[in-house]
């Protein structure tokens, strides 16, 4: 009679051997591609339908010494903020870190514009976005009863300042300055021991032009009677839809923080929609733990 160790073993050799390696992407056809493992060219089936760039690192699973090419070692951007153009080769901003593409012939990319990214033999800036919409918030952890937050205030006032209030639309030019106010509710919303992760102000543009927008903080709940006093003067590039803005705003903003708004201390030609042509207009977006 069979023992039961016995038909352990049996059940376990029966199992498939799995053994992921990382390698280098060689050459691809048909069939198959090449990638090196451990310095000599294998040939490998395709395990996914990721076309990956000669000499990109991928992931090689051998199942039962079958190799099988699965796809890259690092992750990939959907999309990156125009930085500049040179040579047929756009510079873009993304969440993995600024990379150089070449881009589709049709666009005539700009600073601030957002371009969809896709990665089939090398990265490539495909299209223009029409706008850039907020994240999904992550899944709250279980860290001491804390979590992530993705907390959306919009203005309770906004206008530009050129001797007086004088437009309702947030003007970032050399003879304007812009501010947006948000009452407490930043501060009431958001706790002193708040982890900011990200940033985000909503970008509803009458018009782009010229240097970036210089964006800063004040410290008004509501308009004063005369100009604003901007602090933390940060140059950034826009496009129509949620931006971000330097982690260090959140701090300033959130409880115990000191500032209460934000602010367009000049920078070129640049103007946004008032509060009754978009409601969202300078909304921001802040994600913290808490």
């Amino acid at each position: 009679m069979i023992d039961e160790a016995t038909q352990i073993l049996a059940l376990l050799n029966k199992k498939s051997r799995v053994l992921p390696l990382q390698g280098t992407f060689v050459a691809a056809n048909v069939n198959g591609c090449t990638v090196d493992v451990g310095g000599g060219h294998i040939p490998a089936q395709w395990g996914t339908d990721y076309l990956p760039e000669i000499n990109e690192s991928v992931w090689v699973e051998f199942i039962d010494g079958v190799a099988f090419m699965r796809g890259p070692t690092t992750g990939k951007a959907g999309q990156g903020t125009v930085v500049s153009v040179a040579g047929g080769f756009v510079t873009l901003t993304t969440d993995f870190g600024q990379i150089i593409v070449p881009y589709n012939a049709a666009l005539t990319p700009t600073a601030g514009q957002v371009l969809k990214l896709t990665w089939r033999g090398g990265g490539y800036a495909d299209s223009l976005m029409s706008t850039s919409p907020p994240p999904n918030v992550a899944p709250p952890t279980s860290n001491g009863g804390t979590k992530v937050h993705a907390d959306k205030f919009t203005t309770l006032d906004a206008a530009s300042w050129n001797g007086s209030w004088s437009s309702s639309r947030l003007w970032a030019s050399n003879t304007y300055l812009g501010a947006a106010w948000y009452g407490t509710k930043i501060r009431d919303t958001i706790p002193s021991t708040a982890v900011v992760s990200r940033v985000q102000v909503y970008i509803s543009p009458v018009q782009i032009q010229g240097n970036n927008p210089i964006f800063a903080l004040h410290a008004d709940l509501s308009r004063p009677a005369g100009a604003p006093s901007l602090s933390s003067p940060t140059a950034i590039a826009i496009a129509p839809g949620w931006v971000d803005l330097p982690n260090s705003f959140g701090d300033a903003l959130k409880s115990g923080g000191g500032m209460a708004g934000i602010g367009l201390d000049h920078g070129g030609f640049n103007i946004l929609h008032s509060r009754a042509e978009d409601g969202d207009t300078a909304a921001l977006l802040i994600t913290s733990t808490y």
